[in-house]
């Protein structure tokens, strides 16, 4: 989605209108819930907190900057509303609990080719650290620059970049037997 079609949309949220909501949501609903997974490591946490999210940016709607990076925006509400409902909870999740719930992220597939990468992305993913697999989300599902994703994690562009390429490969290490297209 552009910057500009999303500037759009968010005008009709902005006026009441649940179709820019709907236009919004189908295009964010993996990138939002994979950057709060990757916070709160926990499936029906998640899960409230990403329906929580849509909710809420029917309220902050009209705070958003035309002209700004809109993935940016949006990411760091969501993580933002992550770290809230995990400093709520005081709880921590385990690691373990995390990567297996990760998988919910995946869609599934008629095709049992398609369900067998599925899998082996899905234990793939779960051997990077939490820092290279919300990274790896915000670039690759979220289209964000690296400039983008230090703003939002508030670390270097220099960390988030190597971050991303050790998450890289370790991915092509898990992932060695596929042919690439």
């Amino acid at each position: 989605m552009t910057n500009e079609e999303f500037e759009s949309a968010l005008d009709l949220v902005v006026k009441g209108n649940k179709e820019g909501l709907k236009i919004i949501y189908d295009a964010y609903i993996r990138l939002i819930y994979a950057v709060v997974i990757d916070t709160v490591g926990h499936r029906e946490d998640a899960e409230d907190i990403t329906s929580e999210f849509f909710i809420k940016l029917i309220r902050v709607a009209g705070s958003f900057k035309k002209g700004s990076p809109h993935k940016a925006w949006l990411v760091t509400i969501a993580k933002n509303m992550a770290i809230d409902a995990i400093r709520k909870n005081k709880r921590e999740i385990p690691v373990e609990q995390a990567e297996a719930d990760y998988s919910s992220v995946e869609h599934d597939s008629p095709v049992e080719s398609q369900t067998v990468l599925a899998e082996d992305m899905r234990k793939a993913m779960s051997k990077l650290s939490q820092k290279e697999r919300e990274i790896i989300d915000m670039k690759l599902l979220g289209e964000l620059k690296f400039r983008e994703i230090a703003m939002v994690t508030k670390q270097p562009m220099g960390t988030v970049t190597w971050l991303y390429n050790q998450g890289i490969k370790k991915l092509r290490r898990c992932l060695s037997g596929y042919e690439r297209e």
